[in-house]
C-alpha cells in the first residue's frame, strides 16, 4: 500500500495501479499554503495600492468605532473624519481635499471603490510604478474634490471614487499618448475595458447622490499627466516622473487658490454662522475674524463676528463690530436682529 510522503497515511490506488503522492489533507494543506504565497506576492507586487487600500480601511474601521453606521454615516461623522465640505475646505480646512479621498459613505460605497482601486491601481503600479500611482491617487482625488466643491460650494464630497477615476484617466492617457512597454494587443484591451469602465459609471454616476462631478474632475486631471508620467516611467527618469508631479501640484495649488478667492469668504460666514449654532462661540469669532480681515467692509461679517463676541462674554469687542457695521450700513441693525433670528435660540 502507498503511503503519503508527508504524514505516511495510507493512500488510494486507482484501477490502473496509480496513487497521488499526498493524501487528501496535506495536499488541501499544501494548496492553502500555495494560495497564501500567491495572495502575498500580489500584496508584496503591488505596494502603493496595498497601502491605499489599507489606509482607507483603517479610516473606515475608525469610523465605525467612532460610533457610526457602517452601513451609512451620518453627516456629522463623515465631516468628523474629514470630508470635503465646501464651507470649511474653503474656509481654511484646505486638507479636506486629500483627506476626503479616504473617507466613505457607508459599506457599500468603501467595498465598491476598493475593489475598483484594487484592480486599476495594480495595472497603474505596473505601468506609472508605486511612487507615482500614490501621487496619482492624491493628486487627482484632489482635482476631483475641488470640481466638485468649486461647482457647488455647499456640497460635502467623501470617497476614494475620484481618485479611481483619477488612476483610469491616467491609464488611458499614458496608453494612448505615453510611450508604454505593452503589446498593440494588450493596449487595445486595456483601452476599450477602461473606456466602458468610463462610460458606465459616468452613466450610473447620473443617480441622485452620486457626485459625477467628483469622477469628473478626477478623470480629467488624471488624463493631463497620465502620459507624461508613463513616458518618465518608460524612460526610467525619476527626475522627469517628479517633474511631472510638481508641475501638477502647482497646477492645482493654483485652480485652488482661484476657488478660494471666489469662495472663500462667504464659506468663512457659514461656517462661523454653523458654529455660532453649535454654540462653539470662540471657535467662530476665530474664523469670523479672517472673514473681517479678508472682506473690512462686509457689515455681515462685522455682524456675525459681534454675535460671536456678544455670545461669548466679550461685550467691548462685539460693541466695536456693531459700531464698524453700523458705519458701513445704515440697515445694520436690521441685518444684525435678522441673524440674530435665524440663528435661533443659540446662546
Amino acid at each position: 500500500m502507498p503511503l503519503c510522503l508527508k504524514c505516511g497515511a495510507d493512500l488510494p490506488v486507482d484501477d490502473e495501479g496509480g496513487a497521488p503522492v499526498l493524501c487528501d489533507r496535506c495536499a488541501g494543506r499544501a494548496t492553502s499554503r500555495a494560495r497564501l504565497r500567491l495572495n502575498a506576492g500580489a500584496l508584496m507586487g503591488s505596494p502603493a495600492t496595498t497601502f491605499l487600500i489599507a489606509i482607507n480601511t483603517a479610516v473606515f474601521i475608525g469610523m465605525v468605532f467612532s460610533g457610526g453606521n457602517p452601513l451609512s454615516f451620518s453627516p456629522d461623522i463623515t465631516l468628523r473624519w474629514g470630508a470635503n465640505s465646501g464651507a470649511y475646505t474653503f474656509s481654511g480646512d484646505y486638507w479636506r481635499l486629500v483627506t476626503a479621498g479616504f473617507v466613505h459613505a457607508g459599506f457599500f460605497h468603501f467595498a465598491i471603490n476598493m475593489w475598483c482601486l484594487w484592480s486599476l491601481g495594480q495595472l497603474s503600479e505596473r505601468l506609472f510604478g508605486s511612487a507615482a500611482t500614490l501621487a496619482i491617487y492624491v493628486l487627482t482625488g484632489v482635482g476631483g474634490a475641488m470640481l466638485s466643491i468649486g461647482v457647488n460650494p455647499l456640497r460635502s464630497e467623501v470617497g476614494a471614487s475620484a481618485a479611481v477615476f483619477g488612476i483610469a484617466g491616467a491609464i488611458l492617457s499614458g496608453i494612448k499618448f505615453g510611450n508604454v512597454a505593452l503589446a498593440s494587443v494588450h493596449k487595445r484591451q486595456i483601452l476599450s475595458s477602461l473606456i466602458f469602465f468610463v462610460i458606465f459609471n459616468l452613466s450610473f454616476g447620473m443617480l441622485p447622490g452620486i457626485d459625477n462631478l467628483a469622477h469628473l474632475g478626477g478623470l480629467v486631471s488624471g488624463f493631463l499627466f497620465g502620459a507624461p508620467l508613463a513616458s518618465a516611467a518608460s524612460s526610467g527618469k525619476k527626475n522627469l516622473e517628479w517633474g511631472a508631479i510638481v508641475l501638477a501640484t502647482v497646477v492645482l495649488i493654483g485652480i485652488g487658490s482661484r476657488l478660494v478667492q471666489s469662495h472663500g469668504h462667504l464659506s468663512q460666514l457659514r461656517v462661523g454662522f454653523y458654529k455660532i449654532q453649535e454654540r462653539n462661540y470662540s471657535g467662530a469669532a476665530s474664523i469670523l475674524q479672517r472673514a473681517v480681515s479678508s472682506s473690512p467692509n462686509d457689515p455681515t461679517a462685522h455682524a456675525l463676528l459681534g454675535i460671536a463676541y456678544e455670545k461669548n462674554h466679550q461685550q467691548d469687542m462685539a460693541n466695536a463690530e456693531f459700531q464698524l457695521g453700523q458705519q458701513l450700513d445704515p440697515d445694520f441693525a436690521d441685518t444684525k436682529q435678522r441673524l440674530e433670528q435665524q440663528l435661533g435660540s443659540a446662546d
